[in-house]
Formats: C-alpha cells, sequence, structure tokens
C-alpha cells in the first residue's frame, strides 16, 4: 500500500500524493523520507527550467507562439518533467538528502539494509590495493641519465586541449563556456561582461543559430559584425533580418568569419574602441544599460528594441546563474 500511496507524488497536480507522504511519514519509513528528497529536488530542477523558459522569452518575446497561455501549459509541462525526471534517477540531489535524512531520523535498525553498501566504500578508499603497494615498493628514483633521454621526448610531446565547440548544449553552457572570454574582453573596455554576454546570446540565439558558411563551417562570428569595405579577412553571406524605415524585411548580407571565438572577441573590442561613433558606448561602458543604449544609438544594429532585448537577457536568470558559475572556471594556456 505504501508503494501505491507514495507513487500518487509523481503526478506534480495530484495533492493527494503529497498527504500519502505525509501519512506513510508518520510511521517513520525510509520511503516517505525518500519521496520528500524527491520533491525537493524537483522543486530545484522546476526552478532551473524556469530560469532557461525566462531566456527564451527574452529572446522570443514578439513570437505570436509565446502568449500567456502557452506559458501556463508549458509551465504545467515542466513541472511534470521536474517531478518525474527526479522520481527517475535525477541529478544526485535526492539521493544525498534522503542519505542525511537517513542518519538524522531513521533508527539504524530501520536503515541496516543502506548502511553497509555506504560504508563499504570509505573502507575500501582506506586500504591500499596490492598492486599499488607492490608498485610503490619497486618504484626507483629516475637517474640523472635517464631524466636527460626523457627531457626532449616531453619538450616535443604535444597536448591537445579540448575544442570550443561550434554549437552549445543550452543557454547555460553557452554562458559558461564564453564567460572567460568575455570578462578578458570587458575589461579592455571596462564593460559588465554579462552584457557582451547578452549581446552575443541575442545575436545567436544563445549559440543555436551561429553564422555558418556554405560548407557549414562555423563562422564564430558571436556579435553579428558585418564585413563591409574595409574588412579584408574571411566572410560569409547569409540572409538576414533588417528594419528599413522601421519596416523589418529579409535581405543578403556579408558577416565576418574568424577563426575562434576569442577572435570574435578582440575584433568585437577593436571594432568599439576605433570607430569614433562608438565613443559614447565606450565612454559609459561601465553603466550596461547605457552602454547598450548607445551602441544601439551609434547604428549597432537596425532593431529599434535591440537595446531592450539585451537588457531583458542580461536580467534573465539563466545569465545570472551560469555567469556565476563560469567566473570561477579558470583560463589554463597551454604553450
Amino acid at each position: 500500500m505504501t508503494a501505491m500511496n507514495l507513487s500518487d507524488a509523481s503526478v506534480f497536480t495530484n495533492l493527494n500524493g503529497l498527504n500519502a507522504i505525509n501519512r506513510v511519514g508518520r510511521e517513520d519509513s525510509p520511503e516517505a523520507l525518500r519521496a520528500v528528497a524527491q520533491q525537493f529536488e524537483a522543486m530545484f530542477l522546476g526552478m532551473m527550467l524556469k530560469g532557461m523558459r525566462a531566456g527564451e522569452d527574452a529572446l522570443f518575446s514578439d513570437n505570436f507562439m509565446n502568449s500567456n497561455e502557452m506559458k501556463f501549459h508549458r509551465e504545467n509541462m515542466d513541472q511534470q518533467v521536474a517531478l518525474h525526471m527526479a522520481t527517475s534517477g535525477g541529478v544526485g540531489l535526492a539521493d544525498a538528502l534522503h542519505r542525511q535524512m537517513m542518519e538524522r531520523y531513521i533508527p539504524d535498525a530501520a536503515r541496516t539494509t543502506e548502511q553497509p553498501m555506504n560504508d563499504d566504500w570509505r573502507r575500501r578508499a582506506t586500504v591500499e590495493p596490492p598492486a599499488a603497494a607492490a608498485t610503490n615498493r619497486e618504484f626507483q628514483a629516475p637517474t640523472a641519465m635517464s631524466v636527460r633521454e626523457l627531457k626532449p621526448a616531453v619538450s616535443a610531446a604535444t597536448v591537445k586541449v579540448p575544442s570550443v565547440p561550434a554549437r552549445f548544449d543550452s543557454p547555460a553552457h553557452f554562458v559558461e563556456t564564453l564567460m572567460p572570454m568575455a570578462r578578458k574582453a570587458a575589461a579592455q573596455l571596462g564593460a559588465d561582461p554579462r552584457a557582451l554576454i547578452a549581446q552575443a546570446a541575442l545575436e545567436t540565439g544563445w549559440g543555436q543559430k551561429m553564422i555558418t558558411g556554405a560548407d557549414g563551417k562555423p563562422s564564430f562570428n558571436l556579435f553579428g559584425i558585418k564585413s563591409g569595405g574595409s574588412w579584408s579577412g574571411d566572410s560569409v553571406s547569409v540572409s538576414t533580418l533588417e528594419f528599413r524605415d522601421g519596416v523589418m524585411q529579409r535581405e543578403n548580407a556579408g558577416f565576418r568569419a574568424y577563426n575562434s571565438y576569442q577572435d570574435s572577441f578582440d575584433d568585437y573590442v577593436q571594432l568599439l574602441q576605433d570607430q569614433p561613433r562608438y565613443r559614447q558606448a565606450v565612454e559609459h561602458a561601465a553603466q550596461p544599460e547605457r552602454f547598450v543604449h548607445h551602441l544601439q544609438e551609434a547604428g549597432y544594429a537596425t532593431d529599434p528594441l535591440y537595446a531592450d532585448k539585451i537588457n531583458r537577457v542580461m536580467q534573465s536568470p539563466v545569465l545570472n546563474v551560469a555567469s556565476n558559475r563560469g567566473s570561477s572556471l579558470v583560463e589554463v594556456n597551454v604553450r
């Protein structure tokens, strides 16, 4: 009966499921603690999904499908998805909470089936494996000759560094990957790196709509910078939407192509510093809202709502949460 009652809690609209958890909890049942932990993880996953949806809404606010009714049904679906994920393995948060609550609230006799497994890994971790012990006994310090012989081989070895993806799995992946480069570029402008990330997110749809050539090769153009007559590097011609006299229309335009995202950030900084029309934007770079406002006033983009859209992206939870995680990443330069 307990399993059947608690199964009701796997449907977020069924309030009887929460009552079932409450009833089983009065019996000091481990199953009730696991159900509580899963409900908490579902709330956490729901908050993550809500933050990602807010980022999408900022980019596609003018989409006719983005109505209040659609948002309501989408939120219901997301809550059910979060609950399904939490009760089907989740991300490990429920397991950690369950272990902590078991140690605090459930008597030892009620958790004898779980405790040996939890302690077993601790015992194994404190015992040195026989193979490792034998290796340590047989190890001999290298002679000076062996070090000299190895040095040329080590110097000639090349370290393969994982390449930055041309496409990104999620908005959070986009922010965390590009944040180190954004901080470096923002420092040169005296700007907030979140403003640069928000602008790049708007231009590329969080990396999902990157400009590519006819051969499918990515342009790494994060800021939608067009090639123009002064550009001597590679370029890609694509169809784009522009506003002419307040009317949106489609036209072909050439965009700059780079070898990496870092090159895109570097060229963006140089463009703003070299072009006199962006002087006001650079002077107010420390104030994100004024910075993007002056970019629009200088004609960076033809969209009359360009600055407002960047500001909405900049205020989205997904950008703020992911940027905090991205700030903890360490850049490693391999020579």
